[in-house]
Order: structure tokens, then C-alpha cells, then sequence
């Protein structure tokens, strides 16, 4: 049996990056419209170089104007939805269990343009040959 890290996106309008350690590992680029998706990254290999070490997952989302016309002072939407799992897999390459590593975030709301959205950190560190996360910190943007 082995362990995998993934991390599912659901949801993006307008634009999720997510980091480890500084590197970027996923960028959806700028969407609209709130598609529905089902990616899939696998994060177990930036954890494992860094296997003694905390690690730093960030996801970072912004909210981008839908034109060039900077002179539209409305407000947009954002939406992101993901989640960050553990899989247990069997030596055949099947999925043994799945659980997930912290609450599944799913927020939506509407904010002025051209801003950073989301900032969302999570701590990760080795414990025991299982990856937990230890801490968070999330700042938000939005229009109440």
C-alpha cells in the first residue's frame, strides 16, 4: 500500500493558481462563466522532495475584469471549489480509501475587479509517513 496526495479542482471562475514551496503546480488561467470540472494534480511529489521539511500549499485566486474596458466599475463573480485528498492505493494501482486532508473549500461571491480573490496557505508536514496539514491561514475578498 502507498499514499497519494491530490488535489480535485470542481470549480473555477475566473483564475486559481496553486503553489508548493513556491513552484506553481496548477494554473487554470483566466475562465468565465463557472464551468464545472473535474481536474486532477497530484501533489505527492512536491511533497516527497521536501519530505523533512513543512511544505506550503497555496491556492491563490483572483478575480479578473471581463473586458479591456477598465472604466466598467461593476462587480464580478468568483467561485472556486476544491478539495485536497489522501488516496491509499493497493499494490494492483487501485484506490483503497479516500479521505480528505482539510474541509473541501467552496466558496462563491462577487468583488470588484483586478483584485486577488483568495489567498488560502496551508501548512503540510510529515508525520508518521502520512502528510497532515497543520495549519491555515485564508484571506477574502468580496462585496457584501
Amino acid at each position: 500500500m502507498k499514499k497519494e496526495y491530490w488535489i480535485n479542482v470542481k470549480h473555477v471562475d475566473n483564475r486559481l493558481v496553486i503553489f508548493i514551496n513556491g513552484a506553481i503546480v496548477w494554473d487554470s488561467g483566466i475562465i468565465h462563466d463557472d464551468p464545472e470540472m473535474d481536474q486532477f494534480i497530484n501533489i505527492t511529489e512536491n511533497l516527497l522532495e521536501h519530505i523533512n521539511h513543512t511544505s506550503e500549499l497555496i491556492f491563490e485566486g483572483f478575480n479578473d475584469t471581463y473586458s479591456a474596458d477598465d472604466s466598467d466599475l461593476g462587480l464580478n463573480p468568483w467561485h472556486f471549489h476544491y478539495r485536497v485528498i489522501a488516496r491509499t492505493i493497493d499494490e494492483a494501482g487501485d484506490i483503497v480509501s479516500e479521505e480528505n486532508m482539510l474541509a473541501p473549500y467552496n466558496e462563491k461571491h462577487m468583488s470588484n475587479p483586478n483584485i486577488r480573490a483568495i489567498n488560502n496557505c496551508y501548512q503540510i508536514v510529515n508525520k508518521d509517513g502520512t502528510f497532515k496539514v497543520v495549519s491555515n491561514s485564508l484571506s477574502q475578498n468580496f462585496y457584501n
